[in-house]
């Protein structure tokens, strides 16, 4: 389903805050010291002004260190942690892109991994964010482009012929479960050729798409629409008999024959040939399924074109 290729290219930083409390400026270094051995889950502290507005970062490690050496304490104990801070953090927006702060990290040295950057609303304090969780969103999202590369047609944004291999072994699966019939539409389109030669790839792209929207249209949640390749489609009815596929049909073929407008370009030559199959009646096994609507569509196509047909079993030899 179309659904499949939504990404997060759009996600920002927001979903990764953690609501770390804040230090103001001229609170001691004992102070802090203090609030770090209260919690060992902090790692870092963002330093504010009386604005609320980001000024500095310290690290718990850097100023344990520090603190640690002998009358250290009784000697800076009191200073502010303005004295102490790092007054470079990376300071970002919570609406900043993850890949965007990804990339100033990478600039700004990868010890901000560790340290973790600063997350602003109107320049206000909001929260923390980490580099471990950064990494773990940037992992997440790398799989799922590698997913989709994979799984995704890259054209339509429909499921790919491997991944809709893999639906319908799903769906195999649980219709021998249930008992319950699936059914199988091979669509194949009518006039794409002559429309890809006269008005070249670009509208014949943009009219691929259209046709994958337009499929879309016709299906109810959980149903698959996949492009094989091409110009072939083909649909997954889960809980169908032939009676629902016959009533899916009908709708794709009305739908699919309305002319596609294009700027000034009316293309009013495209309809679809359908062949119609139905597991388990029909195939007892994947393979044998696809050939079967397959070859129901052949059979349409020979029939006129702008039509579908149901599979008919070759008749048994005597």
């Amino acid at each position: 389903m179309a659904d499949e290729q939504s990404d997060t290219a759009n996600a920002t930083v927001e979903h990764l805050l953690r609501p770390v409390p804040y230090v103001h400026e001229s609170a001691s270094c004992i102070k802090v010291l203090e609030l770090f051995h209260a919690d060992k889950r902090l790692y870092a502290l963002p330093i504010v002004n009386d604005k609320e507005r980001p000024v500095g970062i310290i690290v718990r490690q850097d100023l344990t260190e520090f603190f640690s050496k002998q009358y250290v304490k009784e000697l800076k104990g009191k200073k502010p942690i303005s004295t102490m801070m790092d007054d470079s953090p990376i300071i970002v927006d919570r609406n900043t892109g993850v890949e965007d702060v990804s990339r100033i990290i990478l600039d700004a040295g990868m010890e901000h991994m560790v340290s973790g950057f600063i997350i602003t609303k109107e320049k206000r304090y909001l929260g923390m964010g980490n580099g471990y969780d950064l990494l773990d969103e940037m992992t997440r999202r790398k799989q799922k482009h590698l997913f989709g590369l994979a799984h995704i047609d890259q054209l339509t944004g429909l499921p790919n012929r491997t991944l809709l291999l893999d639906r319908l072994n799903q769906a195999i699966s649980v219709s021998n479960r249930a008992a319950r019939a699936i059914s199988l539409l091979f669509i194949d389109l009518d006039g794409f050729k002559p429309v890809n030669d006269t008005y070249g790839h670009g509208i014949g792209d943009r009219l691929l798409k259209e046709v994958a929207e337009r499929l879309l249209t016709c299906l109810r949640e959980g149903d698959t629409a996949a492009r094989m390749g091409g110009d072939e489609f083909v649909v997954i009815l889960l809980e169908s008999d032939i009676d629902h596929a016959i009533t899916v049909a009908h709708r794709i073929l009305g739908t699919l024959r309305v002319p596609y407008e294009f700027g000034k370009k009316t293309i009013s030559s495209i309809s679809a040939s359908i062949g119609i199959a139905e597991y388990p009646n029909h195939a007892d096994e994947l393979d044998a399924l696809l050939a079967a609507a397959d070859n129901a569509m052949y059979t349409a196509k020979k029939s006129g074109k702008d039509r579908f047909a149901v599979f008919a079993p070759p008749p048994e030899q005597n």
